[in-house]
């Protein structure tokens, strides 16, 4: 179990100190490149208006670098000089009329970026390379519409290149120490997390020891506090059902330990007796026949519910008539009811198939309406109805007898649960009928609820599926 909260903690370092890597990495690398963008748009603006205020000059002076008009030249031997750069000037005839360096006076130039700009290219075309940025902006006439020159300033980019490492150097350092914090913080994070798991891991051993009456207390984050309530409800569960189990083996030894007292009572008795007439012997036998019989249904009851648990259950799933099936289980429990004048009513709206355990599925369904009767008024009735849509089919088995109190109707389909204890015994029910139908239901992927009403009667309503799904 060390190991594998070594390896935990080793993939939550990993995975934060991944992020605490690259987050500051992509973050810092975006933020240069746009300073770095920002730096040369700002050098570049700076020329330029530097450049529109030369161009006016020049175009006012018509070009002409005269004693008359010796501070423009210095003004752009200055402006160079600014710069750490070169200004030429070109008229319309490519002739260059100005040249700061003063090595190309009245040559001529005729670049790829001169001719453009000639041409009315509108805008300024600037290029960058290496240490040095060029900008070609045209002279216009007083009118605006006609190109007459050119300037063409060369710059130097040290200051922004300076400014550039300078930013790089301090968002490294910045990088450096969010990313030594990240791993720092990563390393912290990763030991509480595994901490607090290691906390769990603790408590519910603890539990797994014996402690099974007990609860994990919530704690932590909110992930480890809902992790913890869902295995608190598995817990609860868990006792629950052992309870159940518990009380389930309680009932069973208390059911088949009363007939075999019975039966040990009245042997005892005989046995008490030598002397006793036959009638008396005759009576004592019918009743120990029916202490057995008794004890038989009890077994049988309790082999069937074994056989419809989920994990060795099998159904023999076949298409069956639903109706006759309904109608054949009536006719088969007609004679109980007719020995109370009891009416049982058969009603179904549509010809009904539906894949199903004959078996398992008669066996539910006439507990239904055995309880029916069992649990009736003499002279009363039972009601069947049958019906189904496009995907279930539906049984309903009213009945005109006692009813169920509300508090009882949610325990009914328990294992030996009884309403009436004293009732259920005097008509032979062992407690395990509706557990069985309820186990047999489910193995079909099918439901049933119960509404009754004390004094009025009882309805269960079955639901299940015309195609049985695996």
């Amino acid at each position: 179990m060390a190991n594998v909260f070594g390896s935990m903690r080793f993939a939550i370092f990993f995975v934060l100190a991944l992020f605490s890597i690259l987050i500051p990495s992509i973050f810092g690398k975006l933020m240069i490149e746009s300073q770095n963008a920002k730096l040369w748009n700002q050098k570049t603006e700076t020329v330029q208006s530097k450049c529109i205020m030369v161009a006016d000059r020049i175009k006012s002076s018509g070009f002409q670098f005269t004693s008359m008009n010796e501070s423009l030249g210095i003004e752009l031997e200055q402006f160079a000089g600014l710069m750490e750069g070169r200004i030429m000037v070109i008229d319309q005839n490519f002739r260059i009329v100005k040249d700061t360096f003063g090595i190309e006076d009245n040559r001529y130039l005729m670049t790829e970026d001169v001719l453009k700009v000639m041409a009315g290219h509108t805008g300024v075309l600037s290029n960058r390379e290496g240490q040095y940025i060029e900008i070609v902006y045209p002279i216009t006439d007083s009118t605006g519409g006609n190109v007459t020159g050119v300037i063409c300033v060369i710059s130097s980019c040290l200051d922004v290149i300076r400014m550039e490492q300078q930013m790089r150097s301090l968002y490294h350092s910045l990088v450096i120490l969010f990313i030594a914090v990240g791993l720092a913080l990563s390393a912290i994070a990763a030991g509480l997390l595994t901490g607090q798991f290691k906390t769990l891991k603790k408590n519910v051993q603890y539990i797994a020891d014996g402690h099974t009456d007990e609860q994990l207390k919530p704690y932590g984050y909110r992930e480890l506090q809902e992790l913890t309530g869902g295995f608190n409800d598995i817990l609860v569960k868990a006792q629950t059902l052992e309870a159940s189990r518990q009380e389930f083996v309680s009932n069973v030894s208390h059911e088949l330990k009363t007939p075999m007292t019975s039966m040990k009572v009245l042997a005892e008795s005989l046995l008490c007796m030598p002397d006793a007439d036959v009638e008396l012997y005759r009576e004592f036998m019918e009743d120990i026949v029916a202490e057995i019989d008794r004890e038989n249904i009890i077994i049988s009851d309790l082999l069937d519910l074994v056989k419809m648990d989920k994990k060795v259950a099998k159904l023999n799933v076949e298409k069956l008539n639903m109706n006759e099936l309904v109608d054949s289980i009536i006719k088969r429990l007609n004679p109980i009811a007719a020995n109370r004048d009891i009416e049982i009513g058969f009603e179904p709206f549509r010809p009904v198939m539906a894949e199903v355990d004959q078996v398992k599925l008669t066996l539910a369904i006439s507990n239904l309406i055995e309880n029916g009767i069992k649990y009736n008024r003499d002279g009363g009735w039972v009601r069947v109805y049958l019906n189904a849509d496009h995907k279930y089919f539906y049984l309903k088995v009213e009945d005109s007898g006692e009813g169920i109190d509300e508090k009882h109707q949610e325990h009914i389909f328990e294992r030996f649960y009884r309403v009436d204890k004293a009732r259920s015994r005097e008509t032979g029910g062992t407690g395990l009928g509706l557990a069985i139908t309820r186990e047999v239901i489910l193995l079909h992927k099918g439901a049933v609820k119960v509404h009754s009403v004390p004094g009025e009667g009882t309805t269960f309503s079955v639901r299940i599926p015309l195609k049985y799904m695996s």
